[in-house]
């Protein structure tokens, strides 16, 4: 029985596999299983992970017809033997200490999650650039303190998402955890985990490194109609969470109505920027200013990027034509000066340290 069963689903990411996976494979800490599900991916990442059962045995591989990346890990964790699951993306990469840290962690808290930092890796205008997220190392070891502090980790996305996390396997498979079968499927499957979760710990290491923009691709952001849609109901998992938490706190609650005012802005600036018609832009952005739940978080959330509180101005003006001037100027600077707008993204809001 491994002590980690790593599970990464793989989809078109050929050019990149190798790198991840010869990333886990090197770690310093050895006593893991390496399921790799192979998600009907049309290219050679099939081909390329049949390779590494050969050269390695704690290395195993599912091939499925395609379903998706939360299917693909739900498979996973049906065969994993691990006492602990990590779900790393395909076309990141590890450093060599980083399970280890995960594990050590683990084991001298008595988590059932762990939380880590990570590191954010951007390729712009044939410049690459490295952003470090991590927090000081804590142990939430009772019902109260993780529901009296996780609200600090949504801002800087390390709530959102599965690979900067260890879990508990037998935790999940007793509360038959699940990553559901939908976009963003990730925040969703974190905010069931936490529901009812006693033991939670952060640790400070960033080993994880996460590609954002890659050589080769666009800066260029293709408009998803339904970003508010899938936004709002984002927020309304974690509201029911808090909810189930009975949490009342003014202050928590501000920083949770601020995470998702934000996002608000982030929805407001994608439609300025976005090909459809000013009148249909007027419209959605108007949908979005008289939602119930908008108005709440405008009004009572505390955004703690200062660079995303004076673009969430006009919101809080309810003035639908200054959000579009808005939108479209941040917009200008997102793709005509992609590397200061990552830099800037990512110190105020993600609350990086600039690598390089």
């Amino acid at each position: 029985m491994a002590k980690i069963s790593v599970i990464t689903p793989v989809y078109k990411v050929e050019n990149y596999l190798r790198k991840c996976v010869d990333s886990i494979l090197d770690q310093i800490f050895k006593d893991f299983e390496l399921i790799i599900v192979d998600d009907g991916s049309p290219d050679s990442c099939g081909s390329i992970a049949d390779e590494y059962v050969q050269k390695d045995e704690r290395v195993r591989v599912i091939h499925k017809q395609n379903g998706g990346a939360p299917s693909a890990r739900n498979r996973g964790i049906d065969i994993a033997k691990g006492e602990w699951l990590y779900f790393p993306d395909s076309d990141d990469w590890l450093e060599p200490d980083y399970l280890e840290a995960l594990y050590n962690t683990a084991i001298k808290t008595d988590a059932k999650l762990v939380v880590s930092g990570y590191t954010m890796e951007y390729f712009e205008n044939g410049v690459a650039h490295s952003y470090s997220v991590s927090t000081p190392k804590k142990n939430y070891n009772s019902q109260e303190l993780v529901r009296g502090n996780l609200h600090n980790y949504f801002d800087n996305m390390m709530m959102a998402v599965p690979w900067n996390k260890l879990y508990k396997a037998d935790y999940i498979l007793d509360n038959n955890l699940r990553f559901p079968e939908l976009k963003w499927d990730d925040l969703h499957f974190n905010m069931e985990v936490i529901m009812d979760i006693d033991k939670v710990a952060i640790c400070s290491n960033a080993g994880y490194h996460f590609f954002r923009s890659r050589p080769g691709s666009e800066t260029t952001t293709v408009f998803d109609s339904m970003l508010y849609k899938k936004r709002k109901e984002q927020f309304e998992h974690i509201m029911r969470v808090y909810r189930h938490w009975n949490i009342k706190n003014r202050e928590i609650l501000s920083v949770i109505y601020g995470y998702y005012a934000s996002r608000l802005v982030q929805c407001v600036q994608e439609i300025s920027i976005s090909n459809i018609s000013k009148a249909d832009k007027k419209r959605m952005i108007s949908d979005i200013l008289n939602d119930k739940l908008s108005y709440t978080a405008i009004k009572k959330g505390r955004i703690e990027s200062k660079v995303l509180s004076v673009a969430a101005t006009p919101m809080r003006m309810h003035n639908v034509s200054l959000c579009i001037f808005m939108g479209k100027a941040i917009g200008f600077v997102k793709i005509n000066m992609s590397s200061l707008f990552y830099k800037i993204k990512s110190k105020s809001v993600n609350k990086a340290k600039v690598i390089n």
